[in-house]
């Protein structure tokens, strides 16, 4: 009988079973050239508002030219990251007059393009991701 209870309760639900299959995932965010403002991260699980609307964001205040953010209970998946230094702490990724960033950023891919798909990664374990503003 207590098996079947255990079954049922994994089949249709147990209080906090979405943390079963969640993980941590550590950003390490380096060539942060201000000590200033603060490191804006964004995890993102969906192609609609890359990168401006993220699934899990942080925002963390530099302390250092490397900083670490990272995300606890994440639900496995496939994910993207974006990060950006806000240097003069105003929310958002200043650019220039054609749109180019004049603040540093970064994706979680080596290009540093903001494309979802060249960015996503498989998330199934803790992980931790590397990204170098630009």
């Amino acid at each position: 009988m207590l098996k079947r209870i255990i079954i049922l309760f994994l089949i249709f639900g147990l209080p906090g079973a979405g943390s079963l299959f969640a993980r941590t995932l550590t950003v390490k965010v380096s060539n942060i050239r201000q000590i200033t403002g603060n490191l804006m991260v964004g995890v993102f699980n969906s192609e609609t508002g890359f990168p401006d609307v993220y699934f899990k964001g942080a925002k963390v205040k530099v302390t250092g030219s490397a900083m670490t953010v990272t995300f606890k209970d994440l639900p496995e998946g496939k994910y993207a990251v974006s990060a950006y230094h806000d240097a003069n702490m105003n929310g958002a990724l200043d650019k220039n007059i054609f749109g180019v960033p004049k603040e540093k950023y970064g994706f979680s891919n080596r290009d540093n393009k903001p494309d979802y798909k060249a960015s996503l990664f498989d998330f199934n374990s803790d992980t931790t991701l590397n990204i170098s503003l630009k």
